[in-house]
C-alpha cells in the first residue's frame, strides 16, 4: 500500500472516529482519539492499513475509554462498549481484541501521559510522588512537609508521639548524668522541632540516644521488617504460614484505616505491589491445600482492594467459582467485568451457560465467540491435544501460549463436567 493510499485512509479513520466522538462524548474524547490515530498512522508499519476502518476505528474509542474509565458507570462521561459497537456494526470481542492491539503498540496504561483526559491526570495517585536526585521514589510530603523527629518516628514505628517522646526524654536522663531541666526542654524542643537541614550536632545528639534505646540487632534478635518478606526469586516464600506472617506485618504496620482509605485503588501505590503479590501467592497454596472457600475470599478481597485488577485475579477467581458451583458469584462478577472480551472470559461465559442449561441457540453463539476469540483452547479442553509441562511466560490475544495458560487453569472444571465436553466436542466437528 503506497504512502498516499495510507494517508486517505487515515483521513477516513480521524473523520469516523471524530464525527462519533463530537456526537456521542465530547471534544476532549475527539482530539485525544484523533492524536492517538496519528500516532498509529505514524508508525513503520501502520497497523490500520490492513482491516476494516470500522474495526479501527471502534477500537481506537474503545482504547482511549478503558484507560479513561469511560466505561465505569461511577465516572463522567460515561459510555459502554455497545453503544460503541453498535454504531460502527462491530463485533465487541473483534473490538476488544484489536484495542488491546493498539494499547500494546503504543504501550497505552492508566494514567498515560499522552492520552488521558484532564480528570484522570488530576485524579493520578502518582502525582502525590516525585523521585530523588538519587533515584528513590518518595512522597512529596516528605520533601516539602516539614516534619520533626518525632513526626518521622510516628510514621516509621506505628506508636503515638507522645509515647515515643516520653520514651527518647527517659533514655535521654538516664545517659546523661546530672540533667537538669533547662537541658530536657531544649531536648525535648529538638525532637519537636522541624529537622535542621545541616545541624550534625543535633542528629548525632539524637542518634546517639536511639542507638543506646534501640540496639543494633544481632543474629538472635526476632525483628521482623516487611522488606524480609518482598517478592524474592531467590529466596522465595514457600508456605501459607510464609506469607501470613508477611502479609500480618504489613497490615499491623500500616494499620486498618490505611487499607480503608487507599481500598479501590491499592495496585497504584506502589509499597503496596509486594503485599497484594503475597496475598495472590498465598491463594494459591490455600486452594491447592483443600482451604478453596478461603482461597476464593481471598481473590475476591484482592478485587476489593483493586477493582482494575492489573494482576489479572479475575480470571483465576472466575475459573475457581466456576470449580465450586458458586455459579451466582461469577455471573455478579461477569457483570461486574462486563466489557471484558478476552478468550478467557468467553470461553468461561460459555461454560456457565451450559452449567445454567440455557438454550441451545444461546450457548453455540457464545461458543462461535468464544473460538473465535481463540481457536486453539477447545482442542486441549476436549483432549486433542496436551498442554506441556513447562507453561509460557507470556502470550499474544488468539494464540495457542494464551490457551494453553487458559486451559491450565480451567480445565479441572471442565472435565469435571461431561456435559460441557460433549457439547465442545460435538460443535468441534
Amino acid at each position: 500500500m503506497t504512502n498516499e493510499e495510507i494517508k486517505t485512509k487515515e483521513k477516513q479513520l480521524l473523520m469516523m472516529v471524530g464525527d462519533f466522538t463530537r456526537d456521542n462524548i465530547d471534544e476532549e474524547y475527539t482530539e485525544l482519539c484523533c492524536n492517538l490515530v496519528k500516532k498509529l498512522g505514524r508508525k513503520h508499519d501502520v497497523p490500520f492499513k490492513r482491516g476494516r476502518l470500522e474495526i479501527w476505528a471502534s477500537a481506537v474509542v474503545y482504547a482511549i475509554g478503558q484507560i479513561n474509565f469511560l466505561f465505569d458507570k461511577s465516572f463522567e462521561p460515561y459510555l459502554t462498549p455497545d453503544d460503541i459497537c453498535n454504531y460502527f456494526n462491530t463485533k465487541k470481542s473483534t473490538v476488544s481484541s484489536k484495542a488491546k492491539t493498539i494499547r500494546d503498540i503504543l504501550k497505552l496504561e492508566y494514567y498515560d501521559e499522552e492520552f488521558s483526559t484532564q480528570k484522570m491526570v488530576g485524579n493520578n495517585p502518582f502525582n502525590n510522588f516525585v523521585m530523588t536526585e538519587e533515584g528513590i521514589i518518595v512522597p512529596t510530603s516528605m520533601l516539602f512537609e516539614e516534619k520533626s523527629f518525632l513526626d518521622l518516628l510516628e510514621e516509621q514505628i506505628g506508636l503515638d508521639k507522645e509515647i515515643i517522646k516520653e520514651t527518647l526524654v527517659e533514655a535521654f536522663i538516664e545517659k546523661k548524668e546530672n540533667t537538669d531541666e533547662k537541658e530536657v526542654e531544649n531536648f525535648i524542643k529538638v525532637l519537636t522541632s522541624p529537622i535542621p537541614e545541616e545541624d550534625d550536632d543535633t542528629l548525632q545528639a539524637i542518634s546517639s540516644v536511639l542507638d543506646d534505646l534501640v540496639p543494633i540487632a544481632d543474629e538472635e534478635d526476632d525483628i521482623e521488617f516487611f522488606e524480609d518478606y518482598v517478592i524474592d526469586e531467590d529466596n522465595p516464600l514457600e508456605t501459607i504460614e510464609d506469607y501470613q506472617r508477611a502479609i500480618d506485618l504489613f497490615r499491623s504496620t500500616k494499620g486498618e484505616e490505611y487499607f480503608e482509605e487507599h481500598k479501590g485503588y491499592f495496585w497504584g501505590m506502589l509499597e503496596t505491589r509486594p503485599f497484594m503479590m503475597h496475598l495472590l501467592e498465598q491463594s494459591m497454596l490455600l486452594w491447592d491445600a483443600g482451604q478453596k472457600d478461603r482461597a476464593v475470599s481471598q481473590l475476591q478481597y484482592l478485587l476489593e482492594l483493586n477493582p482494575n485488577d492489573n494482576q489479572g485475579v479475575r480470571y483465576i477467581l472466575m475459573s475457581r467459582l466456576l470449580e465450586l458451583d458458586r455459579l451466582d458469584e461469577a455471573q455478579e462478577l461477569f457483570d461486574f467485568y462486563d466489557e471484558e472480551y478476552s478468550a478467557d472470559w468467553l470461553f468461561s461465559k460459555l461454560f456457565l451457560s451450559i452449567k445454567n442449561n440455557e438454550d441451545k441457540d444461546i450457548i453455540y453463539k457464545l461458543y462461535e465467540e468464544a473460538v473465535e476469540e481463540n481457536e486453539f483452547i477447545v482442542p486441549f479442553l476436549v483432549g486433542k491435544k496436551k498442554i506441556p509441562n513447562v507453561l509460557p511466560s507470556y502470550y499474544s490475544p488468539g494464540d495457542e501460549d494464551e490457551a494453553i495458560i487458559y486451559v491450565d487453569l480451567a480445565q479441572r472444571a471442565w472435565k469435571k463436567n461431561k456435559k460441557a465436553i460433549k457439547m465442545l466436542k460435538k460443535f468441534n466437528k
